[in-house]
């Protein structure tokens, strides 16, 4: 088997971290090829990489190094993804969590690494993806908790939905509601009471308050 890993992060010192992980977990592998980035254009081609029945790939990404407009982006991934012998691992930060949900829904094979686990859980969590009986997707010990916590317990933290999401973004390019509204075709009062929901539920009451929330959740 010879094991290919790309690891797309603008944290040099990250990148080489996880290496140093995976490598003490592939000691015996003698086939074993690296490739440390943060070159977007090289990140999609290898999405769209066609792996081998004796290769196996996996493809690393951190969230926060991927371009701005960033569901543009992941849709964009989606689309190229090519599954076969093929793993994606989405690298998140803390301050990413909000968005967990939304993210999972639009990459629902992919697995999912919180950045700030303790040694400890990040081991277990490449064990399991190199163990050839796994079946479904992985996630990293903090996102399981997480996820609990927002099912069992109705958190009042902030979970922002793919439809805010979205809003947000195109926001940020300069648009109005009216605007948006046009472009997409949706009533403006839809798109005026997804904006009103978001601020309520941030305990937000100006817009600059909400552009800079955002942008600390998505920077």
């Amino acid at each position: 088997m010879r094991y290919q890993f790309f690891l797309y992060d603008k944290n040099i010192f990250y990148s080489q971290g996880i290496k140093m992980v995976i490598t003490s977990l592939l000691a015996e592998q003698a086939d074993v090829l690296y490739s440390l980035t943060d070159d977007y254009d090289q990140l999609l081609a290898q999405l769209q990489r066609q792996v081998n029945d004796e290769g196996c790939m996996w493809i690393l990404c951190d969230l926060d190094s991927l371009p701005q407009e960033r569901l543009h982006t992941l849709q964009l991934m989606k689309e190229f993804y090519q599954h076969e012998n093929k793993s994606l691992i989405m690298l998140l930060s803390k301050h990413n969590m909000p968005l967990f949900f939304a993210l999972y829904s639009l990459l629902p094979t992919a697995h999912w690494l919180l950045k700030n686990e303790n040694i400890e859980s990040i081991m277990p969590f490449f064990q399991r993806l190199l163990d050839k009986t796994r079946q479904g997707c992985c996630f990293s010990a903090s996102l399981v908790s997480y996820t609990q916590k927002k099912i069992y317990d109705r958190s009042r933290d902030p979970t922002i939905s793919g439809s805010e999401w979205w809003l947000m973004e195109e926001l940020f390019k300069g648009k109005s509601l009216s605007q948006i509204s046009d472009e997409v075709n949706v009533d403006i009062r839809r798109l005026s009471y997804i904006k009103r929901h978001l601020m309520k539920r941030l305990n937000i009451r100006s817009n600059i308050a909400l552009f800079s929330a955002f942008r600390g959740i998505m920077p």
